[in-house]
């Protein structure tokens, strides 16, 4: 039999064996008065970020800079350390005010093959983005065998690094400079980043990516959340002519979320001259959510993208909505695969959005358009739509939904754009197109689809040309009147019957280009409400009931839907005290 004391003894033993994970958490200070001979204390703190990287962390430990203060360096967070998500390492400030990281022309922050880390309440600046030649935060799993867990990164403002404002994930494949090891695949899981700002940076502001793989559902990130943040003024770096100057890119993700995001003044005269930036996408990946966000004034170099929205090449199982693009150079809401996307492009939908003076600048489609009274060759004929879906040299784009969003494309300049563009390659499939208001300013065409492209239905939308005549160019044919294009393709039948229409909406103001002064005035805005009477209230499909689709439970400005009798056209759903009244169609017989 075993004594009681030698029992006590193994017990304490066996406790003095477990991980360090267990052990007490330590704040460690970092002030302007401080010195790095000192304990790291807040009575007595370190002086250096040199003393801060010369260190070995715990989980639960964390290093705090002195609010108001700025600090010369670069912090290198490694493998050395140990954190986990129930204890992660912590950097941030203390006192008053956030502390500022001067990096320098290299890399503010590096969190390098360690996954358990909080940043926050800090300031991180480089010297000039066209001069620096790092990030300003970036957390990356360069041997990827795994991913690591939990990454947050909260009310930090970072600007001018050449690379991005914020990077999360894998060695990424979009960026050629850097090379994955072999075998590496993966980045990180359970990232969160929020309140916070990127301006001033010159490739991209927030980046989340990852070396591809083909491999079926292989995505390096998974569970990645953007929250609340602002990107603004990422110019593009001259010497990188691929997408370069986005704003949010979530690239080689399983489930992300970029919610309640503002992206503006993105790409510029350098953003991107082969393949241009976009405000706010998503490329490669599965299950996102783009939703309450607002991309404008984006910019690009060359002759496509600089758009609002996008849900790019090898996308599938996303969605956007409840977001507001305006005066973007390229597409308001692009749904797009090309030649070398490693997925899918499939079951993607676009709903209950604003698009707004999108398209002011790239051209798309030219050739052979056959009109009423004969054939008349045309050359770069429109510019690409304010809703675009299609592909260049890819697989075709499949089961995308289109439904609810209320589009005006405006002529800027010789730039006419289209309202909803479809096409690109080879004949789409499963594209429906429902219950969305599509204006023009009676220069451009209300829908493009061009030619082979039998596999997209137009269905119970509105449309407007602002006291102008009607006008469609549907496989190479343009059509001047619902009613012909109706009798000779079938669109906008449902089971035999006509559907939609060509009628004023009667909508409050529109065509502003007003900018919101916070993402919580969205619910607010006052444009684009069908006004009482309007013909569209109660008149769109129901699409639970005729097509099996959930759209969802409620319009742009968060009201319930339906209101009523039955669903509405377009982004706003009319309250149910605006009783439709009777108004006179302006349908060509």
């Amino acid at each position: 039999m075993v004594s009681s004391w030698k029992v006590v003894a193994s017990a304490f033993f066996l406790l003095a064996l477990k991980p360090s994970g267990v052990a007490r958490a330590v704040d460690y200070y970092v002030s302007h008065r401080g010195n790095d001979s000192n304990p790291g204390t807040a009575k007595r703190p370190w002086r250096s970020l040199s003393r801060v990287n010369a260190a070995t962390l715990r989980p639960g430990d964390r290093v705090l800079l002195e609010g108001g203060h700025t600090f010369d360096g670069n912090l290198v967070f490694d493998e050395r350390s140990s954190a986990n998500p129930q204890q992660p390492i912590t950097i941030g400030s203390f006192r008053k005010g956030r502390a500022v990281i001067h990096a320098g022309l290299g890399t503010g922050i590096l969190v390098r093959n360690l996954g358990g880390v909080v940043i926050r309440d800090l300031i991180v600046a480089g010297d000039d983005a066209s001069k620096n030649q790092g990030f300003g935060i970036e957390v990356l799993n360069e041997r990827g065998t795994a991913r690591l867990d939990f990454i947050r990164i909260d009310n930090v403002d970072v600007s001018r690094f050449r690379w991005s404002g914020i990077y999360v994930g894998g060695v990424p494949t979009l960026l050629r400079a850097f090379s994955p090891l072999p075998g590496s695949r993966y980045g990180f899981r359970d990232v969160q980043i929020s309140h916070s700002a990127a301006y001033d940076n010159l490739y991209c502001g927030i980046f989340v990516s990852g070396p591809w793989s083909k491999v079926p559902g292989g995505y390096a990130n998974e569970d990645v959340t953007v929250r609340d943040c602002v990107v603004h003024d990422t110019r593009g770096d001259p010497l990188y002519i691929h997408h370069s100057g986005d704003g949010i890119l979530l690239d080689d993700t399983d489930g992300g979320l970029i919610d309640h995001c503002t992206s503006y003044h993105n790409g510029g005269v350098k953003g991107g001259r082969k393949d241009g930036p976009v405000g706010i996408w998503a490329d490669a990946s599965n299950r996102i959510t783009i939703q309450y966000c607002e991309s404008y004034a984006n910019r690009s170099a060359g002759d496509t993208d600089g758009g609002g929205f996008d849900l790019d090449g090898g996308v599938s199982n996303s969605v956007m909505q409840y977001n507001y693009s305006h005066d973007n150079d390229g597409i308001g809401f692009l749904v797009w695969n090309y030649k070398y996307a490693v997925h899918p492009l499939a079951d993607n939908v676009v709903r209950y959005n604003i698009t707004e003076n999108d398209g002011r600048k790239h051209f798309c489609g030219s050739g052979e358009v056959k009109t009423n009274t004969g054939k008349v060759t045309h050359s770069n004929l429109f510019n690409c739509g304010s809703i675009e879906v299609g592909t260049h040299h890819g697989e075709p784009a499949q089961n995308i939904e289109v439904y609810n969003n209320t589009v005006l494309a405006t002529k800027s300049g010789d730039r006419i754009p289209t309202g909803i563009w479809v096409g690109g390659g080879p004949d789409n499939v499963g594209i429906t197109i429902r219950n969305n208001l599509v204006m023009t300013d009676g220069e451009g065409p209300l829908v493009v689809a061009e030619k082979g492209q039998t596999g997209v239905l137009f269905q119970g939308n509105a449309y407007w040309t602002q006291g102008q005549s009607f006008l469609v160019s549907y496989g190479g044919t343009e059509y001047h009147d619902l009613a012909t294009w109706r009798a000779e393709t079938g669109q906008e039948t449902l089971n035999g019957k006509k559907v939609g229409m060509f009628v004023d909406p009667h909508l409050s103001r529109m065509g502003l280009g007003e900018t919101l002064v916070s993402l919580a005035r969205l619910s607010s805005l006052r444009r684009y409400h069908l006004l009482p009477g309007s013909p569209l209230i109660d008149a769109g499909l129901d699409l639970h009931e005729k097509f099996g689709i959930d759209g969802g439970s409620q319009d742009l400005w968060g009201t319930p839907i339906p209101q009523g009798g039955a669903f509405d056209i377009g982004a706003f759903e009319a309250p149910a005290r605006d009783v439709k009244t009777t108004a006179r169609s302006r349908e060509a017989p």
